[in-house]
């Protein structure tokens, strides 16, 4: 089982460009606008002349896309225009230049691909980045990661770092190398593309599961209950996204684990979105985007207090969260009958650190 989708991306040095779905397009917006915030946030004190970070695209593709007879800008060109215009805001009005000390690792298991993105930087401003700040690799993200880790902590002190892992299906970036992220770089991010639903297709029945899904907390048991939750329809679904949400942030080694669904309408599937920090900053400020970008994003569950195992209480009128209006309200409800029990259950009604308070939500 390779565990992975169709892949109707492709690009090839003198053939057409691959056709960007919506969804596709509204991921890149997203780490637009994180990568925006992201740097407000991280270079607040007006003394800080200098900024050491990492940025990572596991699958990085050819770079550009073909929007309606327009180019649009794939992952790892959005990430150095993302970093350049960074550096020319974050300078206005600025008495002590900043330097953004950037590094890209950019890899793709495909060779053409590769070379495709190479081409690609080479007709943009950022050629002359090539071979010094910018490294191309034709590799799995497995066999990269280890490469990667090794170049941060020889330039890093700190280790800071944003990997963006947009896998065509969900066997390609095991638990076991999120957990190696966050285990060598403690202010590592990771912004994670999965679909769920090809998983949750594929488990067909009882057995022994293959240790590509088992990483996933897919058990026997959970087998048992899927075959019951599907016949259910769209709740008995969203009953095993959330419990594999669950199993996910268990393995993953974050702190924080904040997922966001969007549906493929190509596909006809659910694929999730998930930010992964040890940072409730960086969560709060992801979460920021997710609300800028409202209405095409859902969120599976309430708004407010929601746990990611699965929820029996779970409808389909109920179980989509669309940061809108009405969400928004509805959460501020849902956060005053809700945290004073929480507060008193985890604090057995003595004091609780509001910092300790914001990691057990």
């Amino acid at each position: 089982m390779s565990g992975k989708l169709v892949n109707n991306f492709s690009w090839s040095v003198g053939h057409p460009l691959p056709r960007i779905e919506q969804h596709s397009d509204r991921k890149l917006q997203v780490i637009e606008e994180y990568l925006c915030v992201y740097f407000d946030t991280v270079v607040r004190d007006p003394r800080m002349d200098n900024l050491n970070i990492t940025l990572i695209d596991g699958f990085c593709g050819g770079g550009v896309y073909d929007r309606s007879g327009e180019k649009r800008l794939g992952s790892p060109m959005v990430i150095l225009n993302a970093i350049f215009n960074a550096g020319v805001r974050l300078n206005e009005g600025r008495q002590k230049p900043l330097s953004i000390d950037a590094v890209y690792h950019f890899g793709d298991e495909n060779r053409e691909h590769v070379e495709f993105l190479r081409q690609t930087i080479l007709g943009s401003q950022f050629r002359d980045l090539l071979g010094k700040s910018v490294a191309l690799h034709h590799k799995q993200f497995t066999e990269l990661l280890p490469l990667v880790i090794a170049d941060i902590k020889r330039r890093q002190r700190q280790g800071r770092a944003i990997f963006v892992l947009d896998q065509f299906g969900y066997a390609d970036v095991p638990m076991s190398s999120i957990r190696t992220i966050f285990d060598n770089l403690p202010k590592a991010e990771v912004i994670l593309t999965f679909s769920i639903d090809a998983l949750l297709n594929y488990l067909q029945g009882e057995g022994d599961p293959a240790p590509v899904v088992s990483q996933f907390g897919v058990t026997e048991p959970f087998l048992r209950m899927w075959q019951e939750w599907k016949l259910s329809g769209q709740p008995g679904r969203a009953m095993a996204q959330r419990a594999l949400m669950a199993q996910m942030h268990r393995y993953s080694g974050a702190r924080f684990f904040t997922p966001f669904m969007m549906f493929s309408s190509s596909d006809n599937r659910h694929m999730m979105i998930a930010h992964l920090s040890q940072s409730q900053a960086a969560r709060d400020k992801m979460l920021s985007v997710h609300w800028a970008l409202k209405n095409t994003f859902r969120h599976i569950g309430r708004g407010s207090l929601f746990g990611l195992g699965f929820d029996a209480r779970l409808t389909a009128e109920e179980s989509l969260f669309e940061f809108g209006e009405i969400d928004r309200s509805n959460m501020r409800r849902e956060l005053e009958e809700e945290l004073p029990k929480l507060i008193f259950d985890l604090s057995g009604g003595g004091p609780l650190a509001f910092g300790e308070l914001l990691v057990l939500m």
